[in-house]
């Protein structure tokens, strides 16, 4: 399946907030899978990070039709898609980079454990085990 990334810095002093707006995203679950529906988005993985520029979301999505991905999302007008557009513009502003049209990204590797004991998270649940420091914090 096609994948794209999307690299989008985080406006000064919006890390809060944002991480906020992900929870609701969250809580809305149901509207925001049929977003995901609509634009034909299979698998998804997002991540916050610290650069020496200030916090940027760097966002993997694996996508049916990658070139219909932006306008689809643009001239939606169903409320929950144009609550998460307004919101998007709010955090990033017009700096929402992606990789270009016609690049395509390959997964080469991937792993995740699912068990029991440490269960599959779920995004907006804090720091992933491969961000701990050394003594596991």
């Amino acid at each position: 399946m096609p994948a794209m990334t999307f690299v989008a810095p985080l406006l000064p002093g919006k890390e809060e907030e944002w991480r906020r707006f992900v929870q609701e995203v969250e809580e809305r679950l149901h509207e925001y899978e049929q977003l995901r529906q609509r634009l034909g988005i299979r698998n998804e993985s997002v991540w916050l990070a610290r650069t020496k520029m200030g916090e940027t979301v760097i966002a993997y999505l694996e996508v049916e039709a990658p070139e219909w991905l932006a306008p689809a999302l643009a001239s939606s007008e169903v409320p929950f898609d144009v609550w998460v557009k307004e919101r998007l513009l709010e955090f990033h502003g017009h700096a929402f980079v992606h990789v270009p049209r016609r690049a395509v990204a390959e997964l080469i590797f991937a792993y995740l454990q699912v068990s029991e004991s440490r269960p599959l998270r779920r995004f907006g649940e804090g720091p992933s085990p491969s961000v701990r420091d050394r003594n596991g914090n």
